[in-house]
């Protein structure tokens, strides 16, 4: 099996992912190791407070590739970002051009975004809806780490309903960010619930790109098809601008979404 990572900060010089050139090669060299052949370069993009360029993403990107050819690393970089949820990102995505240019690979029709890990902001429920009207699904990254979420898993469900997508971390299969983190993410994929896995790497070790602990622990659970939809074909529909598939029975199936200002009321 060949992984498609959807959410890497494998790019250095844009957040607190690969430090240099020599720990982006190092996370490509362990990415390769552990079946992953494709890579979504998503650093962190906040509307508020980043002063990042997206042109200056696209030439390092592009500087990249060339460094992973010169190596003979047969790793394929594809362009993305994670964006966090805020007025920033809600005032943008009426603007569907210029969202679309945070969106993943070749169509764009996706695009990765994140909350804080404490909480669920007031607008996160309209900043999701505009994405939404502008063309675009929005992926939320790692819930699994968000407390606020953890407690109240029907919000989760509410989302799925709506059309967003779910991406859990391989790190939190895997234990790295503790039980609880670890607990909601296997119930997020045996539910169906989660339809996509990624490394969220920032390091060669750790919280890094190998994505083969996360295969084999999802293969132990749901078997081999679920931990290919999971890691592979999802993740390449995506780049694609395709609707997902389910990796499990029971699964919620493609969704039609529907109008929800007034979602996740607390």
């Amino acid at each position: 099996m060949s992984f498609t990572d959807l959410h890497c900060h494998v790019l250095p010089g844009f957040d607190d992912g690969a430090k240099d050139e020599g720990q982006f090669l190092e996370m490509a060299r362990i990415a390769l190791a552990g079946g992953t052949s494709r890579m979504v370069a998503t650093p962190h993009y906040d509307l508020e407070t980043s002063t990042i360029e997206l042109e200056s993403v696209t030439k390092s990107l592009e500087t990249h590739r060339e460094l992973l050819r010169s190596n003979n690393m047969a790793l394929e970089l594809v362009p993305g970002a994670e964006v966090r949820v805020n007025a920033g990102l809600f005032v943008l995505a009426k603007d569907s051009d210029m969202l679309a240019r945070l969106g993943i690979g070749r169509a764009r029709k996706f695009v990765l975004v994140d909350l804080p890990f404490f909480d669920l902001p007031v607008p996160t429920a309209d900043v999701l809806f505009r994405i939404q009207l502008s063309g675009l699904t929005p992926i939320l990254a790692h819930p699994e780490r968000n407390r606020y979420l953890v407690r109240h898993p029907a919000i989760l469900k509410e989302m799925v309903e709506r059309g967003i997508e779910l991406q859990v971390n391989s790190g939190s299969l895997e234990g790295i960010y503790g039980k609880q983190a670890r607990r909601s993410a296997v119930a997020l994929i045996t539910e169906g619930t989660a339809r996509l896995i990624a490394s969220d790497a920032h390091q060669p070790t750790g919280r890094g790109p190998d994505l083969s602990n996360a295969a084999a622990i999802i293969e132990r659970q749901l078997g081999a098809d679920a931990a290919r939809i999971m890691l592979q074909v999802n993740p390449d529909l995506v780049i694609e601008g395709e609707g997902l598939q389910a990796a499990v029975n029971g699964a919620v199936k493609s969704p039609r979404p529907r109008f929800f200002r007034n979602l996740f009321s607390r």
